[in-house]
């Protein structure tokens, strides 16, 4: 399955946090790619932290997915990210370098720097605000992508620890708490209702929380974004990173939940 370091979860995470926008009707299949996607809107996502020992050197990248978009005229599927003849329900991996077509991954973990490969992206002329935050958070969080497959496991890696898996939920709230105490100025200035009165579907939440987070040029085309610009690197990893730290809400800590022993 796909993983991530730190910074590359805070990537993949906070590029959604836009989706109320994204998905709204008409939605556009060639940019709105999360609207459908259970990785990303299952109503039970959970994140977990993990170590584990991987065998150099690393291999291609494996753009996983889960073949969930069915064609209701050919009566295919697509995962929505260039496979557009996949098994229906099926997790599909990708390893061609964005080249076109397909080509089988693994056994080697495979490997993708978010910067080098989102962070040159930007929105252009008439794109909306949520595009321009799409390419702009990848400029703030940096971080890295991994790849471990089937046919790689036991020889090029394996888990050596479950660290702890946290629900999603916990972990949105305590970010967003931390996002709303960096921004309050800004929070109000739009008019969004921040702690147990969120709503994190407004298009005003919207807004504050990713002007707040990537500063006020970074939905619009050419706006400046970067890991300095807008709220404090490290305060917004420290917020990531607390979820799993304890599990004292007044720290910011979220409840350990049970991982399956045949996972």
């Amino acid at each position: 399955m796909d993983m991530a370091d730190r910074n590359g979860d805070m990537f993949f995470d906070m590029r959604s946090k836009a989706l109320a926008l994204e998905c709204q009707p008409p939605i556009n299949p060639h940019s709105a790619h999360d609207c459908s996607n259970p990785e990303v809107v299952g109503n039970d996502l959970v994140i977990t932290k993990l170590q584990l020992d991987v065998q150099l050197p690393l291999g291609n990248y494996g753009r996983c997915n889960i073949c969930d978009t069915k064609n209701a005229t050919t009566g295919t599927c697509s995962d929505s990210h260039g496979d557009e003849n996949c098994t229906c329900g099926a997790y599909v991996c990708n390893c061609n370098p964005y080249g076109g077509g397909k080509a089988a991954c693994g056994p080697a973990v495979g490997y993708e720097n978010v910067t080098a490969h989102f962070a040159s992206r930007g929105c252009g002329r008439g794109s909306t605000n949520w595009e321009c935050w799409h390419d702009n958070i990848a400029k703030k969080t940096g971080g890295n992508w991994y790849s471990a497959f089937k046919n790689g496991y036991g020889t090029q890696w394996k888990v050596s620890q479950i660290i702890k898996r946290v629900n999603k939920t916990c972990s949105d709230n305590v970010i967003n708490t931390a996002v709303e105490k960096a921004g309050p100025a800004i929070f109000k200035k739009f008019g969004a209702k921040t702690g147990a009165a969120r709503n994190t579907s407004s298009p005003q939440y919207v807004t504050a929380w990713y002007t707040t987070v990537l500063g006020a040029a970074a939905g619009t085309p050419g706006g400046a974004a970067g890991p300095a610009i807008g709220m404090n690197l490290a305060t917004l990893e420290a917020s990531w990173d607390a979820p799993f730290a304890s599990e004292d809400p007044a720290k910011g800590g979220c409840p350990d939940l049970p991982v399956d022993d045949n996972e």
